[in-house]
């Protein structure tokens, strides 16, 4: 039985590594069209989802750890945020793809690329696992910055920059994976190069917003745990502006 165990975990494990490879390979060149297949359409779905539900929440429990690693709460205390916190991540990225697609689809239709929109879909969706993955890769960068923070007034501040520069690494490294799986696409029409940026224009912007709505993912220390705020419906781009501010005015 032991061994049966040991023969299920390395084939498990064997399979994972190989799946995540698989995702964040990049092909360029003449590699290009036999690899594009492999790189998209040969993944099952489910391995991606998988990827995705897998490595989202350990960054979202990560985020959600702030008072607990900067001592300002017992663990106790603070494991409600890190479930919110994991269960919100790869919910924000599932609803940042929501949003996007219809627009997407459609302008993909005015300019006559439908056919490809089955491939153009399956390269978001190996971009979003390749998001996850990368956020699980930093997060013990996130744990070493909390840990890092004295319990000043502007910290709680720097970890909201702090950690809203992580996700902006993860997706611009994302967008990267997903302008090579885009390669083949492109070949086959140059209209998919304007595709593939504004998909990146649309999913950035829908993406800050959606996650602004879905906070807190860090918890402030002076607010209990809580799966979303009263006051969510706000403009992201406004907040940011004055969290910038706040910690200027802290340094000087």
């Amino acid at each position: 039985m032991s061994d049966i165990f040991k023969l299920l975990t390395r084939n498990w494990l064997r399979s994972g590594f190989e799946t995540v490879d698989q995702i964040l390979r990049r092909h360029n060149g003449a590699e290009v069209k036999q690899g594009y297949q492999e790189a998209t359409g040969g993944l099952p779905l489910r391995k991606v989802v998988a990827v995705v539900l897998i490595g989202s929440p350990l960054y979202g429990a990560a985020m959600g750890s702030f008072a607990f690693v900067t001592g300002q709460r017992g663990l106790g205390e603070q494991l409600p945020q890190l479930i919110y916190s994991g269960v919100k991540v790869p919910l924000l990225l599932a609803i940042t793809v929501i949003i996007s697609l219809p627009s997407f689809f459609i302008i993909n239709t005015l300019l006559g690329l439908r056919d490809d929109f089955r491939d153009a879909l399956r390269a978001i969706v190996s971009a979003q696992a390749g998001l996850a993955i990368i956020l699980v890769a930093l997060f013990p960068i996130t744990l070493f910055a909390y840990a890092s923070l004295s319990q000043t007034a502007i910290c709680y501040s720097f970890a909201i920059l702090f950690n809203a520069a992580m996700f902006g690494l993860a997706s611009v490294s994302a967008q990267v994976l997903l302008t090579s799986h885009y390669k083949e696409l492109i070949k086959r029409n140059s209209r998919h190069r304007w595709m593939v940026r504004m998909w990146i224009f649309v999913y950035a912007f829908v993406g800050i917003q959606a996650g602004y709505v879905l906070r807190p993912f860090i918890g402030s220390p002076e607010i209990a745990p809580s799966l979303l705020r009263r006051e969510s419906f706000q403009n992201a781009y406004v907040k940011v502006f004055s969290l910038i501010c706040d910690i200027v005015e802290g340094m000087l």
